[in-house]
């Protein structure tokens, strides 16, 4: 499976965002929908912390 790009994870994100805002979700899907936000925001932390780690050096040398 290709890795996601910032773009990919952040619009899953908002998605997720929308549905947990909808008043015909249910608790059960609610928690999974949290989790899945928990693992987005990771991921995307991740590459943005990666992104300055790149920058960090390039502007270093």
């Amino acid at each position: 499976m290709a890795k996601k790009t910032y773009q990919d994870l952040r619009t899953e994100l908002d998605e997720v965002l929308l549905k947990l805002q909808d008043p015909n979700c249910g608790v059960e899907e609610a928690v999974k929908l949290y989790e899945r936000g928990l693992a987005l925001t990771a991921e995307l932390r991740d590459l943005l912390e990666a992104s300055e780690n790149k920058l960090t050096k390039l502007a270093s040398e």
